[in-house]
């Protein structure tokens, strides 16, 4: 997924706007402390050097930082002098809560809890800021809570910035999974229509194609053979018509209902099939269940099996046709090849990832001097029983 917010090496724009905040932290803040102590100063300077680098470089940011804290608990007298210059931490800080690693935003934490107790011990012990220990102990307690407040949140203030920032990029993410598995699935409609339509097309204009020639060569010879052929040409075509019609509702209502050819349909296949001069050996084991999956997929196999072999096989030899329903839907298709075709391939291909949406596999190889459609579909019931029993045994493990 994009990353709106990759942590990686800072922008010009922010580098530019960096060094312009530092710059007028040491000018703004130099000038007054120049004016009390240089060494003060130097201080300033330290901690505009920090803000500086602060996306620049994260371990020189924390050294400067560091070396200024240092350097203000080695001069007690200074006191709160740099009470000013410190509201930097502030922004130091920020950027270590913030920070996406988390080894990062716990230092952050711990140094600023160190920090407020190394201020706390130092305000009450080392500073003078008075002559009863009630008053170096409130004042003590005062400081540390300013401090706190600046550091904790600094912090706070990132890690808040942060958590929005997840929040705002896990929504992101969410759309952009949601455009992508529409876009999977509108993939899949086109991919399925194509499928449907070249199985309509195809095995229609063949059987018309077929039954064409067939009535031509017979018209005077055996006019009724010849008005048979028209016969199943116009039963084709309003078969053909119907099924358009229906792709053609899906492509504009995604809701509309699917044609879903029953079992019954398949003995029409074969009558109009044979009735192109086809020999067909039709073997069938076990019995259909009731899916309308299989019932579809089965159906669609077989007509671009069949069609195929009308096509581009010989037909004075029969084609051997085998479904098996004894564990799901297996299908074999066996017919001697004839005269090569100028097919595209695209009928193979959409056997193939028809079988594959239905979590089965296809193969359609030659064999000598035969063509082999082989095709097995598993039953969904038996694969839901089995993804429950899996589910179950690796909850229970």
């Amino acid at each position: 997924m994009p990353q709106i917010w990759e942590q990686g090496r800072p922008t010009r724009r922010q580098l530019i706007f960096d060094l312009t905040s530092a710059a007028a932290f040491a000018l703004l803040i130099g000038v007054v402390y120049a004016q009390v102590d240089l060494a003060q100063l130097g201080v300033v300077l330290v901690l505009a050097a920090a803000l500086a680098v602060r996306r620049l470089s994260l371990p020189a940011m924390v050294l400067l930082g560091t070396v200024a804290a240092v350097i203000q608990f080695a001069n007690p007298s200074w006191s709160v002098q740099l009470f000013v210059a410190d509201v930097a931490y502030a922004a130091l800080f920020f950027v270590l809560g913030a920070h996406p690693r988390l080894p990062v935003r716990r230092f952050g934490a711990i140094a600023a809890g160190t920090g407020c107790a190394i201020l706390l011990v130092w305000m009450a012990t080392l500073v003078d800021t008075g002559s009863s220990m009630k008053s170096r102990v409130f004042a003590a307690v005062a400081v540390t809570a300013v401090a706190a407040l600046v550091c904790g949140g600094g912090w706070m203030g990132g890690y808040l910035r942060l958590q929005r920032r997840r929040s705002i990029q896990a929504e992101l993410d969410r759309i952009e999974r949601r455009r992508l598995a529409e876009s999977y699935e509108h993939e899949l409609q086109r991919s399925r229509i194509a499928a449907d339509m070249h199985d309509i097309v195809a095995h229609s204009w063949a059987v018309v194609a077929a039954q064409a020639d067939g009535a031509r060569y017979t018209l005077r010879a055996s006019p009724d053979a010849a008005e048979q052929a028209l016969e199943v040409i116009a039963e084709t075509a309003r078969s053909t018509i119907a099924d358009l019609r229906t792709i053609l509702a899906e492509l504009r209502d995604n809701d509309a209902e699917r044609s879903t050819p029953g079992y019954e349909q398949h003995e029409r296949l074969m009558q109009r099939m044979r009735l192109t001069g086809m020999q067909i050996q039709d073997e069938r084991i076990g019995q259909a269940p009731n899916s309308s999956l299989i019932a579809l997929t089965a159906y669609r196999l077989l007509s671009e099996s069949l069609t195929n072999a009308l096509k581009h096989g010989d037909l004075r030899e029969p084609v051997r046709v085998q479904q098996d329903w004894t564990s799901g839907y297996r299908l074999r298709v066996v017919n001697v090849i004839g005269t090569p075709g100028d097919g595209t391939g695209h009928g193979i291909v959409g056997m193939m990832e028809r079988a594959a949406i239905s979590g089965g596999h296809l193969e359609s190889r030659q064999r000598g001097r035969d063509w082999v459609v082989d095709c097995a579909i598993p039953d969904p019931q038996r694969s839901d029983i089995h993804a429950e029993h899996d589910a179950k045994e690796s909850a229970d493990t």
